[in-house]
């Protein structure tokens, strides 16, 4: 005992002191050992989530260039007027003077069978041929994959070959696609064989390939960025891709280069480091506050990124202004009618406003704006669970009916909307009177197809208009022009 009380009395302070020293670093080794594991973590979800974000929108861009070149290279008229000699007043009017205006289409081009170019658009002005052999070697790759894809696909009948099925479905996809530069130019490339939508039939041999070029403009750039939330938003070959920023390979390029997308990443872990500047020499309650507190801001970010994706989905699928579904949404809907076998028959009613241009020259855009929103309500109400309606263009909308499809039963319905557009529409600063005319198809009677089905009933409502409007017609009537009426927004 006497031993025992003759230890310097420094040596247990001095030991608890130690201990404690001890514990501490350990706390804040444990602390700094979580701050790069939820670091680490929170980069990896953030980029996964931001690779998928950027796949989903590259997709979608392909997918509508796609769907938009495919008016011309899935049309039997576009066989017809390329077949042996090229008719100057089909690429005139149907490729120089639509692609380019309404789809921004900025290079098309026709592929013959033996892989030189027959016909050449810059926009909306038609070149020689010849100026177009460096585009085509650039896209060789291309045309090859699209010849393959047809020969694969096609199949023979008296007379001819055909390809059965939408080139556009993945299950019996025909375009190929890439992004890559060309003529020092990046863009999104799609390349399809050009094969009849309904009776034309192709010969044998290499199918003629439609090959389109849209570039990545750095509009677009800044608009993909924005939407999908990232900074620094490009798509460069990847040799001049900056090591520091994120990217992903997203075209293979022609000459064996890949393209990638890059953007500056926001790095949870950068956030995360910040906070836990002061707490790393604080006690560990502080510690865990603060990873508590960065937690939740990683919870909100992801819950924003998921926000976001959900509001792109419905804006690709949705018409901005009015909510409705627009014209891919209906697109759909109107195939999986047709070739899924979901009904046994459909009818197709094409509404376009009588007067609506008054309404903007009198009262302006805005009052024009909810003249349509309200227009757009009341067809909604009006086709209820009947059907779809859809917005496809400024006073345009369409309607697909699967339920009530007898005649009279779909003439009342369009007595009812004509009713209900035509009452007045009141708005801040004045009163809107517009009507409507109605074109009305029914799918298989009148056509076999989607595009055809739509084409009646379009040329049926330039009939209605024809006959004095506010009134509506049926496809196949008696009276009706051979002709019909000029057709600018087709079904994809």
């Amino acid at each position: 005992m006497l031993g025992i009380a003759k230890l310097p009395k420094t040596g247990l302070p001095g030991a608890i002191q130690l201990s404690c020293a001890a514990i501490i670093a350990a706390f804040l080794a444990l602390g700094l050992f979580v701050l790069f594991l939820a670091g680490g973590i929170a980069d990896r979800v953030r980029l996964e989530a931001e690779n998928q974000l950027v796949t989903n929108e590259l997709d979608r861009q392909i997918q509508l260039l796609a769907r938009d070149q495919s008016q011309i290279s899935y049309w039997d008229d576009s066989v017809v007027a390329i077949a042996d000699r090229i008719d100057p007043d089909f690429v005139r009017e149907e490729i120089a003077g639509w692609l380019w205006e309404d789809f921004g289409i900025e290079t098309t081009l026709v592929v013959s069978d033996d892989g030189r170019p027959r016909v050449v658009v810059e926009r909306d002005s038609v070149l020689e041929p010849r100026q177009g052999v460096a585009f085509v070697a650039a896209a060789e790759d291309l045309v090859a994959a699209a010849r393959r894809n047809y020969l694969k696909r096609r199949r023979a009948t008296d007379g001819g070959y055909f390809v059965p099925g939408n080139p556009l479905r993945k299950s019996s996809q025909l375009f190929v696609s890439d992004i890559r530069p060309v003529d020092g130019r990046m863009g999104f490339v799609v390349a399809q064989a050009i094969i009849p939508d309904e009776e034309a039939l192709l010969p044998d041999g290499a199918p003629q390939v439609l090959l389109t070029f849209k570039p990545v403009s750095p509009e677009l750039l800044q608009t993909m960025g924005k939407t999908l939330g990232l900074s620094d938003f490009r798509i460069l070959p990847q040799a001049e891709a900056h090591p520091d920023l994120a990217s992903m390979q997203v075209g293979k390029g022609a000459t064996g280069y890949p393209v990638v997308a890059e953007w500056q990443s926001a790095a949870p872990s950068n956030a995360i480091w910040s906070l836990s500047a002061i707490p790393v020499l604080a006690l560990l309650a502080l510690v865990a506050g603060a990873l508590v507190f960065v937690a939740r801001r990683s919870s909100a970010a992801l819950h924003a990124l998921e926000t976001s994706e959900k509001q792109n989905r419905f804006l690709a699928l949705h018409d901005a202004l009015t909510g409705l579904p627009n014209r891919l949404q209906f697109d759909r809907a109107l195939e999986d009618t047709i070739s899924m076998g979901r009904y046994d028959r459909c009818a197709i009613l094409c509404i376009d406003l009588d007067r609506f241009k008054a309404v903007n020259d009198t009262f302006g855009h805005h009052a024009g704006d909810a003249v349509i929103k309200t227009v757009a309500n009341r067809i909604a109400e009006t086709v209820g669970e009947a059907g779809i309606a859809a917005r496809i263009g400024g006073d345009e909308f369409i309607v697909l009916l699967n339920d009530g499809l007898d005649k009279d039963t779909v003439l009342w319905c369009c007595d009812q909307l004509i009713q209900s557009v035509c009452e007045p529409v009141h708005f801040e600063g004045g009163t809107a009177d517009v009507g409507a005319s109605i074109g009305v198809a029914w799918w298989p009677d009148d056509a076999l197809t989607a595009k055809a089905v739509i084409r009646s009933a379009d040329e049926a409502l330039y009939l209605a208009k024809k006959l004095g409007r506010g009134r509506a017609c049926c496809a196949g009537v008696p009276g009706r022009s051979e002709g019909g009426a000029p057709n600018r927004h087709r079904a994809a």
